[in-house]
């Protein structure tokens, strides 16, 4: 059986796609916009960064931009799921003084991620909410924006009440700590330099070694990794403000031109274009 695609549907600020997912392997990537991912059928090994948690039927997994993620069945082949990826200026445009939608994304005291659990009647709802908007998006009909902006704030209206509601239960981290403990560092030293050498010195392990067990568990490797965390921050900086050079030092690289380079590479586009197609 191949992946089936229940419904999918795109604009410039929402991302709504129903699926029966054929697992074939996956690896770290992140997107730069929040993810809902709510899981329907199937049981699924979910990474958020340097936590690995197995999930099941009424898991909503909260995703912040720019957070590395993947996902990897660990029973059967198949899983079934729901993903809506919000871009986040239109969440502003959606909240109100009184109401950030965006609330729920940073409930968790990590500011990264969140796991809620849904019942029956609220799975339920949102698949019917979800069908709504896709169907909104794709459509030309009179009215079709505004639907579309009313379904979505539907949705976030009822995971904030969700969130607001449940309690947050310590998730059981299953990634290996080596993996996990070298993503830790990674992210602490992101500015710094950081070579296989150095990881090696400081895990006490070697580099082929250290690199086959990173690699089996977030399907890139430990270079990949560090680029792109570095490439993600030094958006937020060209997002916040900041200039292209101010970027470049800031997120970690040593050598404009190198960075340059790498951010076209990465993006598809030069720091400067990045610059004026976002501010």
């Amino acid at each position: 059986m191949e992946s089936e695609v229940l419904f999918d549907a795109l604009n410039d600020n929402i991302f709504c796609n129903h699926k029966i997912v054929t697992y074939k392997g996956t690896f770290y990537h992140y997107h730069d916009a929040y993810e809902l991912f709510l899981l329907l059928n199937g049981n699924v090994n979910y990474y958020i960064e340097s936590l690995e948690m197995q999930i099941e039927r009424g898991s909503l997994i909260l995703i912040n931009p720019y957070v590395f993620h993947c996902r990897g069945s660990y029973k059967g082949n198949f899983y079934e799921r729901i993903v809506i990826n919000i871009k986040e200026p239109y969440i502003k445009t959606i909240s109100s003084e009184k109401t950030n939608m965006a609330d729920c994304f940073f409930s968790h005291p990590s500011s990264k991620s969140s796991l809620l659990k849904l019942n029956e009647q609220q799975i339920t709802e949102f698949i019917i909410i979800a069908q709504r908007l896709s169907k909104e998006i794709e459509s030309n009909e009179y009215g079709s924006d505004i639907l579309v902006d009313s379904y979505m704030k539907q949705i976030l209206v009822m995971v904030n009440r969700i969130s607001k509601n449940q309690k947050i239960d310590c998730v059981t981290n299953l990634m290996p700590s080596l993996v996990s403990n070298v993503i830790a560092y990674i992210e602490e030293n992101i500015t710094e330099e950081i070579s296989l050498d150095i990881l090696s010195d400081c895990f006490h392990y070697n580099g082929t070694y250290l690199s086959r067990c990173f690699k089996n568990i977030t399907g890139i490797t430990l270079q990949q990794y560090i680029i792109q965390k570095r490439i993600t921050l030094a958006k937020k900086y060209l997002f916040e403000g900041y200039s292209s050079k101010e970027a470049c030092f800031l997120s970690g690289f040593n050598d404009y031109s190198n960075f340059s380079r790498t951010f076209k590479k990465q993006t598809g586009l030069s720091p400067k274009e990045f610059i004026s197609q976002n501010t």
